[in-house]
């Protein structure tokens, strides 16, 4: 294991390849890691709260919504720089979504759109280091985003108990409007399934749409979800329990029988309120935060057998696999620290349940600046398009 420090290395080097960008919950912009070195480059954005990362295919820009800061920063993923920031995107912008050609960004906002009193979408042309404002979508409040395979963009309107489908490009046409369970907050979608997942968090449910067919398949329970992690391998769909204790696992071929309700889904008790689960790119092992404990939890998801239980630090946050799926970032949101974790050695632990793995996983713990709060790891692919 290694420590390494944000402060040792200059901010103005050029990044050359994938990029690992932790959200600063009480301070200001982001922390920039070679997520190839899994070391620090530097700090990255003045606003605060960064809520959502949208990388642009090109592989350069990345836009980022500051939900307590009612802007959004356009950063240069080559120099680590801001080459430009938005102030009127709305009041508190908490998603960030780009089109598939990466050709219009669409912002929800919580709060009020420019000129208007009623919260919504704020949809910008992308053009390199530059956003224009061409539509302004009084939707009402405004949640989760995503979009599907058909370039379609997907909307959770959190007063509303509603999910509404929009047309990716112009004139950003309403598709199809879909009844969900109490205050749905976040969405996730696997094209392999052609599934939208919609956390209500109000009504403790998850509710499931095919997003190819229009259709709602029903809901499962699961208290106060976040967040939504697919298994396609093992046909399982993750959620974090809030307000509970562990994380739920739905049967997604139970969900398409039309048996969305209780008998889809399985809970494994962990002893702490979880939020977000992360996959590796093979289904073989699913990572579950924690926001009562200081260890970070790997499963196993055909069994939903516990793997292996790291120490990572307080509270650790949204844990995010890289991209070939060999190391795990966990950000301490009370430690100040990002923890590297060798996703191989925590499955070389063997085929029964242990507390602790063989051997130490810790590759290397990054040292972030004191307050900073890390709270989530966004990776991008920078360096990996021509």
């Amino acid at each position: 294991m290694s420590d390494t420090h944000t402060e040792t290395t200059a901010a103005t080097r050029h990044a050359r390849g994938p990029l690992a960008l932790v959200k600063h919950l009480r301070g200001a912009g982001l922390t920039v890691i070679d997520a190839d070195r899994h070391e620090p480059i530097g700090r990255v954005g003045e606003g605060r709260q960064p809520h959502a990362l949208a990388a642009h295919p090109g592989g350069r820009w990345a836009y980022v919504p500051y939900m307590a800061s009612n802007a959004l920063e356009i950063v240069d993923l080559r120099t680590l720089s801001v080459a430009d920031r938005v102030e009127t995107v709305g009041t508190a912008p908490v998603g960030a979504v780009l089109t598939r050609t990466g050709r219009y960004l669409f912002v929800s906002t919580y709060g009020g759109l420019p000129g208007d009193d009623r919260p919504g979408l704020a949809v910008f042309r992308t053009d390199g280091d530059g956003l224009e404002l061409v539509e302004e979508l009084p939707t009402g409040k405004a949640a989760g985003l995503t979009v599907d395979v058909r370039n379609d963009v997907w909307v959770a309107l959190k007063d509303a108990d509603e999910v509404v489908r929009i047309s990716g490009t112009p004139p950003f046409a309403e598709r199809d409007r879909f009844a969900v369970a109490g205050g749905p907050q976040d969405l996730a979608y696997d094209p392999a399934y052609g599934l939208v997942g919609v956390n209500n968090v109000d009504a403790g449910s998850v509710t499931f749409v095919d997003a190819l067919e229009a259709s709602v398949l029903g809901s499962v329970p699961a208290p106060n979800p976040r967040g939504g992690t697919a298994v396609p391998a093992s046909d399982r769909w993750f959620v974090g329990n809030t307000d509970g204790d562990g994380v739920t696992a739905v049967d997604v071929n139970a969900v398409r029988r039309g048996d969305a309700d209780s008998t889809a889904v399985e809970r494994v008790p962990l002893g702490t309120a979880t939020a977000f689960t992360d996959a590796t790119p093979d289904g073989a092992l699913v990572a579950v935060d924690a926001y009562d404990d200081d260890r970070v939890t790997f499963l196993e998801p055909a069994t939903l057998e516990i793997v292996a239980r790291v120490e990572t630090g307080p509270t650790p946050r949204h844990p995010r696999f890289s991209a070939d799926g060999r190391v795990c970032y966990v950000p301490s949101v009370d430690g100040d620290a990002v923890t590297v974790i060798d996703a191989d050695v925590v499955r070389s632990t063997g085929d029964s349940p242990r507390s602790e793995p063989a051997h130490d996983p810790i590759v290397a713990k990054i040292d972030l600046p004191d307050g900073a709060g890390p709270a989530g790891c966004f990776r991008t692919d920078r360096g990996r398009y021509p």
